[in-house]
This record gives structure tokens, C-alpha cells and sequence, in this order.
């Protein structure tokens, strides 16, 4: 009787809002190709843009990529896999329609308004609600091991905060800086999420031998992950900083290049869904390789090694993981077509055209940034169009999801 009644109250429930990756996924994937055709056009200095993105261009696009895009992914994804590891269901129907509604109308205000305090309000607040329902069934099933996702939404609801104070003309904090911990936090988590689930994901779908893990080289990729955001993070002397961050930077590149190379990427050639994961993880660690490069000699544009991690690892990494999800959480095969294979390779073009197109021919900087986030648009673009029946009908199979 109560499965029925459960089931009689999910279907009460528009598709859209039964779980987390619903929405997220399908509003923050178009936003970002919002977000990428205006970059675009400012980087083209052809379309008058003084209106929107803020009053600041440049803080507008580190700030809504990493929290407006990428927190949004990331808060759909983990209020998501928060039910698979615990077993209790989701955040849905009007709770999660509280979260979704504070982060677009705050998309919605920093796109067409100028700084404010109501703003910012809304814009803080969604994400400690989303840290609260993740916790929640974490500490009921005492699940202690995936507690410290709450913590790192809260860790970003701060630096968020930060930035928002820049914008406000109240902090003299360095965008630079702030947007250098946003993307450390982010990295740990991908590279953390990645750990888990690319080599699962990799022995299932290849149908080949399990990929073991190996104790102690998965302690020496996570432990200098989590020393790394420390040292960013904590108000550590600019002197011991300048030694530890490229320190931990290369041992963080290193030791999960060694865990990278037993994940057989050769056999997912042939498998769109996962090669388009191991080229992110990939990207991410030549971008933590380059930026301890940049950080010890200088001779690395900080912007081209941090644009590896963001474009090629984060994006790439979403990309590729939002296309799993999505069709493994709305009981669907495992299976992509031509149109998404091709979102892949659109999405690769755009790191490579962000990071070794610039490296090759410095020159051609502005045409790399709207190549880029031209070929970005596109990718998302086929995935928000590909995607859209899928995230906002029912599931396949009739369950609950």
C-alpha cells in the first residue's frame, strides 16, 4: 500500500522536479550556452553589452561559469547520487523547486542588473539549502564518508559570497584569487567524483576485468587534492605558499596521472560515453601540471593551464557526466547517438581551441576565446535540445526519478 500511495504522489509531481538533475542539469547545460554566445560577443566587441553581464564583464563570466554553471551541476548531481548511497529519496517537487527558483532568479538578476543586495541574497541561498537535504540523509543513514560534500557546497557558498562583496564595492578581495580557490574547490571534487565512478564506469561499460584500486596510490591522489585546497584556502604566509602550491599542485598532477594510466583508456575508444570522461580527467591533470609550471617558472600562461582545468577537465567532465546520468537516472540505455557524439567532439574542439591554440599562436588570443566559447555553445546547445525530452518526461520504466 505504501508503494502505491508513493507512486500515486510522485506522478502528482511534474517530471521536471522529482529529482535534482532535472532541472539543473537541463537549465544550468542552456544557460551556459547563454552565458558562452554572450562571452562571445563581448570578445567580438560588436553587440553593445553595457547593459548586461553585471556592469562586469570579466567578474560576470568567472563568476557565473564557476557558481551560476558549474555549481548548478554539480548541487543536481550530488542532491542526485545522494539517493543512490543512501537509500531514501531525493529532494523533489516543491522543496527542490525552492532551490531551482533562487538560482534562476539570481541567473536572471546578474545577467540584466547591476549590483545589489537582493542579488546576492538569492544567490547565497540556494546552495546551503541544497547542502542541507544532501546532508540530511547522509547523517540518517550515517554515511560519514560522503559528509564532506556538504561542507564543500558551503565552502562555496562562501567564496561565492566573496565574490558577490567584490561586485558590491565592500571587499577589496582579489577576483584573481577568489576565482583561483572556486576552481581548486571544484577540481577536488572532480577529481574526487572522477576517482569513483571513471573506473567503475569504464570496466562496465568496456565489459572487460574490473579495475582494481590500489590503497595506497589512492590515498596519494587524494591526499594532496585536499592539501592543495588547504594551502589556496587557509591564510598561510605568501612566503610558505610560494613553495607549497607548486609542490602540491605537481604531486596532485602526478599521483593521479599514475591512477590515470590503470583506467585503460584505449579500451573506450570505441564507447562515446566514456572516452569523453577519461579526455576530462586527462585535461585536469595537465592543468594542475602546468599551473605548478606557471607557479615555479613562469614561462606557462597562467590562463592557458587554468583554461585546461576549466574547459577541458570541468567542462568536459560535465559534459560527459550529465549525458550519463541523465539517461542512466530516467531508465534509459546506456547508449548516445550521432548528434551527442558530435556535442563530444564540439567540446573537446573548444579545450583544445582555449589551450593549445593559444599556446601555438599567441597572437590569435581574442579568436581562440570566441572559438571557444562558440564551439562550448554548441556542445551544450545539442545536448540542452537532445536532452530536454528526456529530462522533462517521466521515466521509462514507470518508477519513481
Amino acid at each position: 500500500m505504501m508503494q502505491i500511495l508513493d507512486q500515486a504522489k510522485e506522478q502528482r509531481i511534474p517530471p521536471l522536479f522529482r529529482l535534482a538533475f532535472r532541472p539543473f542539469f537541463l537549465a544550468g547545460s542552456a544557460f551556459s550556452v547563454i552565458a558562452m554566445v554572450i562571452w562571445a560577443m563581448f570578445w567580438s566587441g560588436t553587440v553593445n553589452l553595457s547593459g548586461w553581464m553585471y556592469g562586469h564583464p570579466i567578474w560576470w563570466h568567472s563568476h557565473e561559469m564557476l557558481f551560476g554553471f558549474t555549481g548548478a551541476i554539480i548541487v543536481g548531481f550530488l542532491l542526485t547520487a545522494v539517493q543512490n548511497w543512501t537509500g531514501n529519496p531525493g529532494v523533489r517537487g516543491w522543496r527542490l523547486a525552492i532551490i531551482f527558483c533562487c538560482w534562476l532568479v539570481a541567473r536572471l538578476g546578474l545577467l540584466f542588473s547591476t549590483p545589489g543586495w537582493v542579488w546576492m541574497v538569492f544567490d547565497l541561498l540556494w546552495m546551503p539549502l541544497a547542502a542541507y537535504f544532501l546532508a540530511k540523509p547522509i547523517v540518517l543513514r550515517k554515511q560519514w564518508n560522503n559528509l564532506f560534500f556538504s561542507p564543500l557546497i558551503l565552502l562555496l557558498t562562501y567564496l561565492n559570497a566573496r565574490f558577490h562583496l567584490i561586485a558590491l564595492g565592500i571587499s577589496d578581495d582579489n577576483v584573481h584569487h577568489v576565482s583561483m580557490v572556486a576552481i581548486v574547490t571544484i577540481s577536488v571534487i572532480v577529481l574526487v567524483v572522477g576517482g569513483r565512478v571513471i573506473p567503475f564506469f569504464t570496466w562496465r561499460g568496456t565489459q572487460t576485468e574490473q579495475i582494481t584500486r590500489i590503497t595506497w596510490l589512492e590515498r596519494a591522489a587524494l591526499i594532496p587534492c585536499w592539501l592543495l585546497l588547504a594551502c589556496v584556502l587557509l591564510p598561510i604566509p605568501i612566503a610558505i605558499r610560494e613553495v607549497a602550491l607548486p609542490g602540491l599542485l605537481a604531486a596532485t598532477a602526478v599521483f593521479n596521472l599514475l591512477r590515470f594510466l590503470r583506467w585503460r583508456t584505449w579500451s573506450t575508444l570505441s564507447v562515446p560515453l566514456l572516452w569523453l570522461l577519461h579526455f576530462a580527467y586527462l585535461f585536469m591533470i595537465l592543468g594542475l601540471l602546468l599551473l605548478a609550471a606557471q607557479q615555479m617558472t613562469g614561462a606557462v600562461s597562467y590562463s592557458v593551464a587554468l583554461h585546461f582545468m576549466t574547459v577541458g577537465g570541468i567542462g568536459a567532465m560535465i559534459l560527459a557526466m550529465i549525458a550519463r546520468v541523465s539517461l542512466g537516472h530516467t531508465g534509459r540505455p546506456l547508449q548516445i547517438r550521432r548528434w551527442m557524439v558530435a556535442g563530444f567532439v564540439l567540446m573537446m574542439c573548444s579545450a583544445l581551441a582555449r589551450t593549445l591554440m593559444l599556446m601555438i599562436f599567441p597572437s590569435l588570443a581574442i579568436s581562440s576565446y570566441i572559438v571557444s566559447a562558440l564551439l562550448w555553445a554548441c556542445a551544450f546547445g545539442i545536448f540542452t535540445v537532445v536532452y530536454y525530452p528526456i529530462l522533462t518526461c517521466p521515466r521509462l520504466d514507470g518508477r519513481p526519478g
